[in-house]
Parts: structure tokens; C-alpha cells; sequence
């Protein structure tokens, strides 16, 4: 997962960190939720643990989220597809702020 995926102009980091809070929330919550729950939680355990610890968090979101957004990907919707639902609850929010070339 990579924490950091952008260099932007002096003075524009704000603007550009909030458009892109912006697209995240548009997002499936839950799985959101267990991917930051990870990146908090896995620092202090060895490697092994930590990925054990990711898959067993992360199983109930795939149970629940992946096949219907494996259909909405297929589909054209995500990144670089028509985002302009809003894919945690269904309902169209318009396309989201230009993030920059990324």
C-alpha cells in the first residue's frame, strides 16, 4: 500500500490532499476502514504476523465488498473509469475533483 503516491507544487499540497480525501471517501467504507485499521496496526508486529493479522481483518470486507466491486470495476467505475458514483453508498455525487496527472 503506498502511502505516499504524489509530488505536487510548492503550495499546492493542501488543495491537492483535499481533492484527493475527496475521491477516498467516495470509496466502499469498509474496506477503507480495514486498510487504514492495517497500516496502523501492523508496525509492531514481525512481517508474518502482520499479514496474518491483515488477511483475517480484512476477510469479512471481501466477503461483503469484492464481488460487487469487482462488477462496478468491470463495469468502467474507479479509477480511471466512470467515477461519477459514489461507490460507498450507491448514489451519483458527480465526477470528483482533478487529482493531477497521476
Amino acid at each position: 500500500m503506498g502511502l505516499v503516491n504524489r509530488v505536487v507544487p510548492r503550495g499546492e499540497a493542501l488543495a491537492r490532499a483535499v481533492a484527493l480525501a475527496e475521491e477516498l471517501a467516495r470509496f466502499p467504507q469498509a474496506c477503507m476502514r480495514a486498510d487504514r485499521a492495517s497500516a496502523y496496526e501492523q508496525w509492531e508486529h514481525p512481517l508474518r504476523t502482520a499479514l496474518t493479522l491483515e488477511a483475517v481483518g480484512g476477510h469479512a470486507v471481501l466477503e461483503r465488498e469484492s464481488i460487487a466491486g469487482a462488477r462496478r470495476f468491470a463495469a468502467g467505475e474507479g479509477r480511471h473509469g466512470d467515477f461519477s458514483k459514489d461507490m460507498s453508498q450507491g448514489s451519483s455525487k458527480g465526477p470528483p475533483a482533478s487529482s493531477g496527472g497521476e
